[in-house]
């Protein structure tokens, strides 16, 4: 075969293969097309019968509505309907009590004309009454003036003055009763509180001692604390200011000093010394000024428990340590804190009776003698410092007012100062609560140290024996030996000048000097 042949032998070849190849895909299309169209055809049937469905799903709930609707409208047309009705039966009971109550009115209109009348007459009738009574009034009164003698003005005014003179007598005998059956309701209740409030407080005599004993564990330890030659109780009674008293007396000495809290001091150290058994002056002087500090701190918490005791609170600090050194300190025998205790105890007790709050009383009744204890120079009496005292550590101008009321030249200025008044002198009074000697005692022995204070250079001062000996502590730089011999003869002259020295008082003015050095 040619190459001609076989390039057109090859050509029909593939216009045969491409006229095939275009028959299938032709063939395929036309299967395609059938199939598309077939599914649409089904896609419509479903999506008619789907509508057809809804509508007539839609039908039947527009017809539900519709009943529903026209259910609702019959209903609240019925409703109403019955509102009317009973409105138009409320319109027609109420025209009917209308009607009734204009015929009320019109027959009540009718009978106030008739009883309008019949007053009009009676009113008449009462004016031509009282004509004729005034008439005969006047007859009479002409007729009584001329039989008396005396006008109608002078009559009444006559009249007048008998029946206030006798409203006046009756009244004074009225008054005069009241008040004397008030006078004795009152003394009566005054003693039936007096008499409770003393029930209620209860208070232990004067005590009128000036000496304490101290007991020792055995009667060896009175040569130890006499020391050799003496010095132990000669630096005992220089330290603390006391008169030791070593006797024949067994398992006792005795310590004298007027002053209370020297005396406690020097008990308290003593009572140290023997548990301690270490009995020497360096030893003595370390324990005593302990004691002192310790003393300090006891004054403290004795005013605060006695404040504590007595409800009396936010007490100024200073104030609390005033009335714990009040418990050293007396008046005629009669201790000043238990004193105070009593006032103030009295005095709100007094007030609860009344019906007063006891606070203020109880308060001023506690501290109306605190500047006792004060170490400044009082410019007034005691009561009346104490007061201004007080005031300056916070307390109120209206306690001020009650603690200077207890003073005797002082007006209470409210029932607050009167209780604290009538405590005051209630405490003093009571049987065997004041002793006069033992204070004049005393205050004889505080003016005797007083004076030998007031010399310069003199550092302590104490009374022994019962205010028969005065010695007299001087600092070693300030006074020489000369100086100290002539101030034992000034103090000595002044006191013969100034005090009472009956008996005899002997001066002695002590100058030490002490080396001291330290190896370190």
């Amino acid at each position: 075969m040619t190459p001609l042949q076989l390039l057109i032998f090859s050509g029909l070849l593939a216009v045969f293969f491409l006229a095939g190849d275009f028959a299938l895909r032709r063939l395929s299309w036309r299967r395609l097309a059938g199939r598309a169209r077939a599914k649409a055809d089904r896609l419509l049937a479903d999506a008619r019968r789907e509508a057809a469905v809804r509508r007539k799903d839609a039908d039947l709930a527009a017809q539900e509505l519709k009943e529903r609707l026209e259910t609702a409208a019959a209903e609240r047309e019925g409703a109403q309907q019955a509102r009317l009705d009973e409105m138009d039966e409320d319109l027609s009971s109420r025209q009917e009590k209308l009607q009734r109550e204009e015929s009320r009115q019109r027959a009540a209109g009718t009978q106030l004309a008739r009883d309008q009348e019949a007053l009009t007459t009676r009113v008449s009738q009462q004016d031509e009454r009282a004509a004729e009574i005034a008439r005969r009034e006047e007859s009479v009164m002409q007729r009584l003036e001329e039989i008396a003698g005396l006008t109608r003005e002078q009559a009444l005014e006559r009249l007048r003055a008998e029946l206030v003179e006798g409203a006046r007598v009756h009244a004074e005998e009225e008054i005069q009763k009241v008040v004397e059956k008030a006078r004795a309701s009152m003394e009566e209740r005054i003693g039936e509180a007096l008499s409770r409030s003393l029930q209620h407080v209860r208070s232990g005599g004067a005590v009128e001692s000036t000496v304490s004993v101290v007991r020792l564990p055995s009667d060896d330890m009175k040569g130890r604390i006499i020391g050799r030659e003496g010095r132990n109780i000669r630096s005992i009674e220089m330290v603390t200011g006391i008169d030791l008293i070593v006797d024949d007396t067994p398992g006792t000495i005795t310590l004298s000093c007027f002053d209370p809290l020297r005396r406690e001091t020097a008990r308290v150290a003593i009572e140290r010394l023997l548990e301690d058994g270490r009995i020497h002056p360096a030893r003595i002087e370390e324990l005593v000024e302990k004691t002192r500090k310790d003393m300090k701190e006891f004054i403290r918490e004795t005013g605060e428990t006695t404040a504590f005791e007595l409800a009396v609170q936010d007490l100024h600090p200073r104030l609390e340590e005033l009335l714990g050194l009040l418990k050293y300190h007396t008046v005629q025998g009669q201790n000043v804190l238990q004193h105070c205790r009593e006032t103030a105890d009295l005095a709100g007790v007094l007030a609860q009776e009344l019906g007063i709050p006891p606070d203020i009383p109880r308060r001023a009744g506690l501290l109306h003698e605190i500047a006792q204890a004060s170490e400044e120079q009082l410019s007034a009496p005691t009561i009346l410092a104490s007061g201004e005292l007080a005031m300056r550590h916070g307390e109120s101008r209206d306690v001020q007012q009650a603690i200077a009321s207890a003073h005797q030249d002082v007006t209470p200025r409210a029932v607050e100062g009167a209780l604290v008044r009538l405590a005051c002198r209630l405490s003093h009074s009571r049987l065997g609560a004041r002793k006069h000697n033992l204070e004049v005692f005393m205050g004889r022995l505080r003016r005797l140290e007083k004076i030998a204070l007031s010399y310069p250079g003199v550092r302590m001062a104490y009374v022994f024996r019962a205010g028969k000996e005065l010695r007299v502590l001087v600092d070693n730089q300030k006074v020489s030996d000369r100086e100290a011999v002539a101030l034992s003869r000034e103090i000595a002259s002044r006191l013969k000048r100034e005090a009472d020295v009956t008996g005899g008082i002997k001066v002695s003015v002590l100058r030490e000097t002490r080396a001291v050095d330290f190896a370190l």
